[in-house]
């Protein structure tokens, strides 16, 4: 009996220890216990191997500095994520590369018309043609789909406030041209401060990937658009995968899902990425970690480049991209039906060079 009763009070020493050192790590560096879990799980080896379905990238405007790929890759699952082990099966990952050298090509985020019945949720087709000269886009950030409804990314938002204004609708920070629409909501005990955000500096016009607080935003901020978690990060000038939690429950849904990524490339020109992986809730696709994990192992061959950040943007059914000139124009397929679904905000790569 003491032999057990001293067994048991170690492993408590021992959890103390670590919950302490956990809160502590969370003080100085910014980042959540969960978030530290959550790294851990991102980082396991899955193997991925991939395979083009096509014979080569497609370039979207004559310079060529704006590609797409259609890639299926596969591995296998160590544990967590999605709750399972053995073979991931094949995903299907749609990828555009935008080198932003070129100073006629822009990335603008978009937002939906204002109207009677649906205020300021579109489709990402719809997104798209408020830029005549958009080549590519991607779903945004979080929003709040129907009134008298809890917002689970936005928990302490009032179910019955209404949705008359972006304010009162997006869950994340929205710039366009200076103008500011809505703003990050707060992540809530055991979170980051700030959520993850796609920032454009008025003065330099470059793009960072940051944490941006609640009801705030960033000063001399051109366009920026909110969503997260956070996937990778550079410290100490080498990129790592870095979750940021930031109070966002959909980080752990098995779905398809959506991602912004930043790197350079060897002449150290700055390159943009919008990723999409198919998925259906619960059945096939990827959580933030696995998608994390496969951007940090994959894309620096695949394209060349080196990482510089990457975040996630909204999961699910609200995953969709969008490629001019291709088919349909909507290249990946999220839900049972493959159908696109009315979104908040989106992310578009505007070619000036086309007018």
């Amino acid at each position: 009996m003491k032999r057990f009763i001293k067994i048991n009070l170690a492993i408590l020493l021992g959890l103390s220890l670590c919950a302490g050192g956990a809160f502590l790590y969370l003080r100085l560096s910014g980042i959540s216990p969960i978030s530290l879990i959550l790294t851990q799980m991102a980082k396991r080896d899955y193997a991925w191997q991939c395979s083009s379905l096509q014979a080569q990238k497609s370039s979207l405007n004559t310079k060529g500095n704006i590609t797409w790929v259609k890639l299926r890759c596969q591995g296998v699952y160590p544990w967590g994520g999605a709750m399972q082990s053995g073979p991931t099966g094949v995903l299907t990952m749609n990828i555009v590369d935008a080198n932003l050298s070129d100073p006629n090509t822009l990335v603008k985020p978009t937002i939906g018309k204002a109207n009677a019945k649906n205020a300021y949720l579109k489709t990402l087709l719809e997104h798209a043609e408020l830029y005549p000269n958009a080549v590519a886009g991607i779903n945004g950030g979080y929003f709040r789909i129907k009134p008298n409804h809890g917002d689970p990314n936005c928990i302490k938002r009032s179910p019955n406030s209404p949705m008359d204004t972006s304010m009162q609708i997006g869950d994340g920070l929205l710039v366009i041209d200076s103008k500011v629409y809505s703003t990050n909501c707060g992540g809530g005990i055991l979170s980051e401060v700030g959520r993850s955000s796609l920032i454009q500096d008025a003065t330099t016009q470059q793009w960072r990937i940051e944490r941006v607080q609640k009801d705030s935003v960033p000063e001399n901020t051109l366009n920026a658009i909110g969503a997260g978690p956070g996937l990778i990060q550079t410290i100490a000038g080498k990129p790592e995968i870095q979750i940021t939690w930031e109070g966002i429950v959909s980080t752990l849904e098995f779905s398809a899902n959506t991602a912004v990524i930043l790197a350079k490339d060897k002449q150290g020109a700055p390159h943009m990425l919008l990723f999409t992986v198919d998925g259906i809730d619960r059945e096939y696709g990827m959580t933030s970690m696995e998608m994390a994990n496969f951007i940090y192992n994959a894309i620096p061959s695949l394209f060349e480049l080196q990482l510089v950040s990457a975040m996630s943007m909204d999961q699910g059914n609200s995953t969709a991209m969008f490629v001019k000139n291709v088919n349909s124009a909507i290249v990946s397929v999220t839900g049972k039906h493959g159908r696109m679904r009315d979104i908040y905000d989106g992310l578009v790569i505007v070619d000036n060079s086309r007018s």
